[in-house]
């Protein structure tokens, strides 16, 4: 054998050990790469929840729990039979609640890494979930067109609410825990005081179903978004106080910064865009999706884009310099 066959033979071997060795090295969020349907982080940004699956039915659904710092797994909850669509993690970590198109609820044990206790009271897909800012209450959204609302530790039932003629797509509560909102496929979004079960206001202006609601951190402010690809800002009462367009499918998720300057958007048209509050208009776009993203969260500190998609999994963005944190190729 030459020396020639021989170096070239070597050079080989050393090639493929540091391909083989990087591809082992990638973070496993950057690996996966199933349905991610709802993103969220704890308080001080030290685990990010995420939901989904590979199918509506027949297989079982994701509830995994990740270090955004390094990328690695920290837990995969089991429990859900079909896909989950929705999680709610309190700020301190300890207290996560998950849904799934199977109408199934789950309060889990997060210590113990099990359900606590399997909920079965909507008819049909439950599509989202929502804790109360001290984590004492939460509210699940039905595809039945109702609302409950749920103490978080006995996991009894405190109010139902008729919300919508039709699916309820999202819920969320007020920073000051207050008020809760729904948004519905009536071309609807309304304000609950859920605690009484009253209607406090009805968000019209959405000619197409609202998909998502987000309240501002400092709660004067809240935006929609939905299937007629528009966000609407509107104030604590509800009022519109603006609109930004730019997507060319459904908005699916919507989020704000920490001190509310920004908001990200998640839409069909596989693109994250980053959206001056203040200014309203468009500051970016993320790109690199081959299928609809459909949720996105702000880290706390705000220097941090998760988002969730169809088939491109999680990934995580800087919001300054516009970059993702964890390349999957």
């Amino acid at each position: 054998m030459s020396m020639r066959l021989v170096c070239s033979l070597v050079l080989c071997i050393i090639v493929c050990h540091a391909t083989l060795t990087f591809g082992q090295e990638l973070p496993a969020l950057a690996k996966h790469n199933r349905w991610v349907t709802s993103t969220q982080f704890n308080g001080d940004g030290s685990q990010l929840v995420t939901t989904g699956g590979e199918s509506l039915l027949y297989r079982p659904g994701d509830v995994r729990l990740w270090n955004p710092k390094d990328g690695s797994q920290i837990a995969a909850l089991e429990g859900h039979t079909a896909a989950v669509w929705s999680a709610a993690i309190s700020a301190d970590g300890q207290s996560l609640v998950t849904s799934a198109y199977d109408g199934k609820v789950i309060v889990w044990d997060v210590g113990g890494k099990k359900p606590k206790t399997i909920l079965d009271k909507h008819k049909g897909w439950v599509r989202s979930v929502a804790l109360t800012p001290d984590a004492k209450h939460f509210a699940t959204a039905g595809e039945d067109g109702t609302v409950i609302v749920w103490v978080t530790e006995t996991a009894a039932e405190h109010k139902s609410l008729k919300a919508h003629e039709s699916a309820v797509y999202q819920v969320a509560f007020s920073p000051d825990g207050q008020t809760l909102a729904s948004a519905g496929t009536d071309k609807l979004a309304k304000l609950w005081d859920w605690n009484a079960g009253t209607e406090k206001a009805k968000l019209e202006g959405h000619t197409d179903s609202v998909w998502t609601v987000a309240f501002r951190p400092d709660g004067q402010m809240l935006a929609t978004a939905g299937a007629d690809k528009k966000i609407k800002l509107r104030d604590a009462q509800g009022a519109e106080q603006g609109m930004l367009e730019g997507h060319k499918d459904w908005v699916s998720a919507v989020a704000f910064s920490k001190d509310g300057s920004l908001l990200a958007s998640a839409s069909h048209d596989r693109t994250v865009k980053l959206w001056s509050v203040a200014e309203k208009k468009e500051l970016h776009t993320f790109g690199g999706y081959t299928s609809s993203v459909w949720s996105v969260a702000f880290s706390p500190d705000g220097q941090t884009l998760a988002t969730g998609s169809h088939k491109d999994g999680i990934k995580l963005w800087k919001v300054g310099d516009k970059m993702e944190v964890f390349m999957k190729k």
